[in-house]
């Protein structure tokens, strides 16, 4: 069962990567963007590599616990819920996506589906996906980067906010005073 849960996270993660390329190429055209995040795309490329890859074969390995069928099943349901609830956001949000923040062409300010549960899902979806990696995978190291992946994720957080309030002065106060960021109705 460990092998084939490691097998399925890979695979979660693949399709992700092949639904966000094939979809990034279908995104409107971009009016206005927040400078120095494009960096953080090579990080999240880094931090997939590692998430989903066991590292049996580097001084970093160091396994926290001994890898159960019940940790297994506890990752892959977490991985395949993140994966599905980050594709859910990926297509609602459609044309309007980008991978740095930015603001398109007619823009519009997305609050069904997923973005009615959290005002980032795409987030929430890829770090529900992380966390269950972390645990397939029982490393220190995971974990370090998953941290890492959530404090960069606080400050594009931020830049977006900022950049939908003033894009939506109205609109979006209320909405972030209604949805969580990250976590429903938690966080």
């Amino acid at each position: 069962m460990v092998t084939a849960a490691g097998d399925l996270i890979q695979v979660a993660w693949g399709v992700i990567a092949v639904v966000w390329v094939v979809m990034a190429f279908r995104t409107k055209r971009t009016v206005a963007r927040s400078g120095g995040v494009a960096r953080l795309a090579v990080i999240y490329v880094i931090a997939v590599i590692v998430l989903t890859r066991p590292m049996e074969h580097t001084s970093l390995h160091h396994h926290i616990w001994k890898p159960s069928s019940a940790v297994s099943v506890v990752a892959v349901i977490l991985v395949v819920a993140g994966a599905a609830f980050a594709l859910w956001a990926r297509l609602t949000i459609g044309r309007n996506w980008s991978g740095v923040v930015t603001l398109k062409q007619d823009h519009e300010l997305m609050q069904s589906g997923p973005y009615h549960f959290a005002r980032h899902p795409i987030y929430t979806g890829l770090l529900t996906m992380g966390l269950g990696s972390a645990l397939q995978y029982d490393e220190p190291f995971s974990f370090i980067l998953l941290a890492v992946v959530i404090v960069m994720l606080v400050f594009k957080i931020r830049l977006e906010e900022k950049l939908m309030t003033e894009s939506f002065p109205d609109d979006y106060p209320q909405y972030r005073r209604r949805v969580k960021a990250i976590v429903p109705y938690i966080l």
